[in-house]
């Protein structure tokens, strides 16, 4: 059966008929499998099943017994009853198939690292994950969301999970809403009143507490990232990294984790976040990397980069880390905001050097270029990094 763990999560895509014939070598696969992955959840996808049996209900009731954290979904409307007749969805969870849907003609509003953003209709935009994203990690996107919501964060909260194209999806009810990046482009005599919108979105992020009980921390997302570097690093710069890491402050606010304009919906002249894959909790300097990285680091090599991931252009972009960093640091006046803008900016090539982890689809050609651009712009003064973070 094909399987994928990550982080200690399984998920097994069952056969098409499990019943009395196969139902010992399947029972036997799955608890293989969790040893292998030493899976504390597991989830069954039974997208292909077409017939379960009592013998194969046996095999779910000894899995749910064993390992508590475990579900099926994608039941077909057949399988559901199966389980639903059984009584078995009072023991575990069991989810529907998702509906099939297309976007076939329909306009491209954004794209990350995570996936495409498409226009449905007038009312309705989908969030299109990249093909190999986890359903688990989509489902934790939008328990995020919801989090964000409800302490008072302006967050596009999606109503459905669907699939399209072998891939999952979000869908968002957004009226008549844009990206920021495409708002600003056709709206350029409009920029003062959105840049002023934009900075007070992120310092609500900043200011509001997280549930740290439902939120991971953002030290250790990025611990994990320069683990997952060391195919590239060596172990001394992968240290440097964790020293770099583990030297910010500790904070309990609302990490977004890749601010930028095509990560905000306007609607109604209201500012919203979406694409919040990677919100955590912690120092709101994480977020100011990612966006010096985004607004200033990307464009300053090749301008059309800031077009691709902002849908504006590098000086607009510029511009508006410029505005974000005189509302921020201000006070600190014209000698402190500059070397303010120095330090972000160098912590901006810090998440510019883990990014082959935070985009596990870069080819790997392209991995050892940034790499080598890290070795030469970064790591020589890396260590001035650690401890730096007063604010």
């Amino acid at each position: 059966m094909e399987h994928v763990c990550n982080d200690g999560i399984l998920t097994i895509t069952l056969l098409k008929r499990i019943d009395s014939n196969n139902a010992p070598d399947v029972d036997k696969e799955i608890f293989s499998l969790i040893e292998e992955c030493g899976a504390k959840s597991v989830i069954l996808d039974a997208a292909e099943t077409e017939y379960i049996s009592s013998a194969g209900l046996r095999v779910v009731l000894k899995l749910k017994k064993t390992v508590e954290d475990s579900k099926i979904i994608n039941a077909s409307p057949e399988v559901y009853d199966i389980f639903s007749i059984t009584g078995f969805i009072d023991i575990i969870e069991v989810k529907k198939a998702f509906r099939e849907i297309s976007v076939e003609g329909c306009e491209i509003i954004g794209k990350g690292g995570h996936g495409t953003v498409y226009r449905l209709n007038g009312d309705t935009i989908l969030k299109l994950y990249s093909e190999n994203e986890p359903l688990n990690e989509i489902e934790r996107e939008i328990e995020y969301a919801r989090n964000a919501f409800v302490a008072g964060i302006p967050t596009a909260i999606p109503f459905d999970v669907v699939k399209c194209n072998g891939s999952y999806g979000s869908v968002f009810e957004l009226l008549n809403a844009d990206t920021l990046g495409n708002v600003l482009a056709a709206n350029p005599d409009k920029y003062d009143e959105y840049s002023k919108k934009y900075v007070a979105l992120v310092n609500t992020l900043h200011t509001t507490e997280a549930d740290t009980n439902r939120l991971s921390s953002i030290k250790d997302l990025y611990n994990k990232w320069a683990d997952e570097m060391a195919e590239l690093l060596s172990a001394e710069e992968i240290e440097i990294l964790h020293e770099i890491i583990n030297s910010v402050p500790d904070r309990n606010t609302f990490v977004h984790g890749d601010i930028h304009p095509n990560n905000v919906m306007v609607q109604d002249g209201e500012l919203v976040f979406i694409d919040l894959a990677d919100m955590t909790y912690g120092h709101p300097v994480f977020d100011y990397m990612g966006m010096a990285l985004t607004h200033v680091i990307a464009g300053s090599r090749a301008p059309q980069r800031t077009v691709q991931i902002m849908g504006i252009d590098y000086e607009m972009g510029l511009r508006l880390w410029n505005d974000l960093v005189k509302t921020r640091f201000g006070s600190l006046g014209e000698e402190g905001m500059k070397q303010m803008n120095g330090l972000l900016t160098a912590f901006g090539m810090m998440k510019f050097t883990v990014a082959s982890a935070v985009n596990k689809s870069t080819p790997k050609e392209l991995k050892e270029t940034l790499i080598n651009v890290s070795r030469q712009t970064f790591f020589p003064n890396a260590k001035n990094l650690i401890g730096a973070v007063k604010f």
